[in-house]
């Protein structure tokens, strides 16, 4: 059996906002690859510095580890620890000094398992026969806004973990390893996605049988529209396993074989033929 492979697409539009604050990532190496996205928070200046710079200290520590990894989640929660000292670092250079903050989440397959963390309210579905098999679960508080006059009350999502500022690297939620099957699809994506798409299109929109790049950034552009006059940066990254099986021809081709066993495959085509006649 050949390696696994899979399809891949990965889609990112500014939305309403003056800039885009999202960065991701699609790396493949040595039968590894990593996923990753970062969702600069508004809310603090030079969000997407510190979106970047996860971006770019995971990339810089996925293209110097020997692969395939030894143990990904270690791998991933130093690209985490790695990244919060960048930013934090960045910050405390600038004049007057800034906090840039960053959600994470990202995931390394490997010998055909699936690996994840996250930080933060940027989200990783695994759909499976149109179905979610697992789900991050998000780090944020939701809490009601006090109207103002004749407007309605508001709810608001409050990230309670996320990279960067002086505080410790945050604590990181890791996933349980997941083999995976045939037509499995791992999404990506930043909250401008899924808190514009209801779960069940967005299952549908993944468990496309073809044309899968097209399917995510449809559904990307769906959030956009669904946002619409005020829709967030919107970003996914996703990967559909497709397993390739290889076909032997044993009764053409044995030249790959060694001698004791190209003589066995022999004996067993004579005895073969013999039976016919």
């Amino acid at each position: 059996m050949n390696p696994k492979h899979f399809e891949t697409a990965r889609v990112s539009f500014t939305g309403n906002r003056k800039i885009n604050q999202d960065r991701s990532l699609i790396l493949s190496e040595g039968g590894t690859t990593l996923l990753l996205l970062g969702d600069g928070l508004g809310g603090h200046p030079r969000g997407e510095v510190a979106a970047q710079l996860l971006a770019d200290v995971s990339e810089s520590w996925f293209r110097r580890e020997k692969k395939p990894l030894r143990d990904p989640e270690q791998f991933m929660l130093q690209c985490v620890h790695k990244a919060h000292e960048a930013i934090a670092s960045f910050g405390t250079r600038q004049d007057p000094p800034v906090v840039p903050r960053t959600t994470a989440v990202m995931a390394v397959l490997q010998y055909g398992f699936a690996y994840w963390m996250h930080v933060g309210d940027s989200r990783l579905y695994l759909v499976r026969n149109g179905h979610v098999l697992a789900q991050t679960q998000d780090h944020s508080r939701v809490r009601y806004m006090r109207p103002s006059e004749g407007d309605r009350p508001t709810l608001r999502s409050t990230i309670t973990r996320c990279l960067g500022g002086p505080s410790e690297p945050p604590n990181v939620s890791v996933g349980s390893p997941t083999e995976l099957c045939e037509g499995d699809v791992m999404l990506l994506c930043s909250d401008g996605l899924w808190a514009q798409v209801p779960q069940k299109d967005l299952v549908n929109a993944l468990s496309v049988e073809s044309g899968f790049t097209l399917a995510v950034e449809t559904l990307a552009k769906e959030a956009v529209r669904r946002g619409y006059p005020r829709s967030d940066n919107v970003t996914a990254v996703a990967v559909r396993w497709q397993p390739q099986i290889e076909d032997l021809e044993t009764d053409n081709d044995i030249g790959s074989l060694d001698d004791s066993l190209n003589e066995a495959v022999r004996h067993l085509q004579a005895v073969l033929q013999n039976n016919k006649h």
